[in-house]
């Protein structure tokens, strides 16, 4: 049989009992057959989950994803586990990206800022570009980048000075925008809580405008006259990792981002 549709490996969106029940009808397997599978004496365990009824542990989510991998046809054991973890809202340790190792694209080479951040904007790796042009702090590893950006006296806001509330402006969209099927998970309610101590977020958080995203994944941004895009997709061996671009669209965005120090000459 083939390897699963792309569709199948980029399931964010969709809740755990959707996923179970997808997988679980493309190995021909029965609830019964799988809940014996996992070791439950209860058969109704795997009918509570594909209709969301509970909230299945991480616990049970290793086990669902250990029974429902095959290679050949749902994927393999690693990207099963990523795809449940997922669409249930828990966000990847620094050992789990640690062990990814070679599936980590190699974003240092890049010529433009690149990153590698999970749903929930913790940042895992960042290139020199991203670092000198956004002015982040030399301790911004396994950190919430939107905390990074409005953390009172940053190095952010120090580097861009009176653009930076500008910028933040645009980053609040997106993160608002990302964040909107989540909001009820609770990584996001324990975030929300801190980000709203630090100045100025919650101002530009209750009065965020829809980001300028188009049908592609890019995202368009003005920057002093010229206008600088990015695109972010995820990473097929873990889906709830996020790598990200930084590039100009025109002459002047690329001026400005030479000014900044985000770009390779």
């Amino acid at each position: 049989m083939r390897r699963p549709a792309t569709s199948l490996l980029t399931m964010q969106l969709e809740t755990v009992g959707e996923i179970v029940r997808v997988l679980r009808s493309r190995l021909g397997l029965e609830q019964v057959e799988l809940a014996r599978m996992c070791g439950w004496r209860d058969a109704s365990a795997v009918s509570r989950i594909e209709t969301d009824r509970i909230h299945p542990t991480r616990r049970t989510l290793l086990k669902l994803a250990e029974n429902l991998a095959k290679p050949d046809i749902t994927g393999t054991p690693s990207e099963v586990r990523a795809w449940l973890l997922l669409a249930a809202g828990i966000l990847p340790t620094a050992r789990e990206v640690d062990e990814l190792g070679d599936n980590l694209p190699d974003i240092e080479s890049l010529p433009h800022p690149a990153s590698i951040m999970d749903f929930g904007w913790y940042v895992w790796r960042t290139n020199e570009w991203l670092r000198k042009g956004a002015g982040l702090p030399e301790k911004h590893i396994g950190r919430n980048y939107v905390e990074v950006w409005f953390e009172e006296n940053s190095s952010v806001r120090r580097h861009f000075g009176e653009l930076w509330f500008e910028l933040a402006s645009v980053l609040v969209a997106q993160f608002r925008e990302d964040t909107a099927r989540r909001t009820d998970q609770r990584w996001f309610g324990k975030l929300l809580v801190l980000l709203r101590t630090l100045p100025d977020f919650d101002e530009l958080w209750s009065n965020a405008a829809t980001a300028d995203v188009d049908a592609f994944g890019w995202s368009h941004t003005p920057l002093e006259g010229g206008t600088i895009g990015a695109v972010r997709s995820p990473l097929t061996a873990d889906p709830r990792l996020i790598i990200g671009h930084i590039v100009p669209e025109d002459p002047d965005g690329r001026e400005r981002m030479l000014k900044h120090g985000g770009l390779r000459v």
